[in-house]
């Protein structure tokens, strides 16, 4: 065998080397999901950090505080349930309890989990009348949230190459077994 024809033999292997590393790491790489599961009091443990919340306007010094997470599994969604405390002009002052429940959404190229459509579905503050409070509910709504929605739940670990990759795409969010499980892939 001359040096020529061992030359293309080996440029040849070299091709085919390179052609079976590639197919190797798209077989690595495609199709590749992983199933994340996050549970309550992790979830807890992120949205203690949030809180607490304050929003003072001309009328009133609204202050939430003490955010309780429940997830719920009938309707794969999340609550969140805060302690409220409202000092107004007159000497107006009432404190309660408030809930705001709603979904999750995943922002990829931030790699980050927030509160989606969320609404206020339960408000109640003792000392305060009925109108009152359904004049305070839009504020108290708002304060609340556009805050969980601005802030992320989770984020995914930008060291950890496994879910670096994952990061591209959402397959399903669901809540199972007072846990959040997410699954990423391609």
């Amino acid at each position: 065998m001359s040096v020529m024809n061992t030359m293309k033999l080996i440029g040849k292997c070299l091709q085919l080397g390179l052609v079976f590393s590639i197919l190797n790491w798209a077989s690595l790489v495609y199709g590749f999901e992983q199933t994340l599961q996050f549970t309550q009091q992790e979830l807890q443990q992120k949205l203690q950090t949030l809180t607490p919340i304050e929003k003072q306007t001309l009328l009133a010094n609204i202050v939430l505080t003490d955010a309780k997470l429940e997830l719920l599994e009938a309707t794969n969604e999340l609550a969140v349930t805060a302690f409220l405390d409202i000092d107004g002009l007159g000497g107006l002052h009432g404190n309660g309890s408030v809930t705001v429940q709603g979904g999750l959404r995943y922002e990829a190229k931030e790699g980050a989990f927030y509160l989606d459509h969320a609404k206020l579905t339960d408000l109640s503050i003792e000392q305060l009348s009925p109108s009152v409070i359904s004049q305070i509910k839009p504020v108290v709504q708002d304060l609340l949230v556009q805050r969980l929605q601005a802030e992320p739940i989770y984020r995914l670990d930008k060291n950890d190459f496994r879910q670096s990759l994952l990061q591209a795409s959402l397959k399903t969010i669901e809540v199972q077994q007072q846990s959040l499980w997410v699954t990423l892939g391609f």
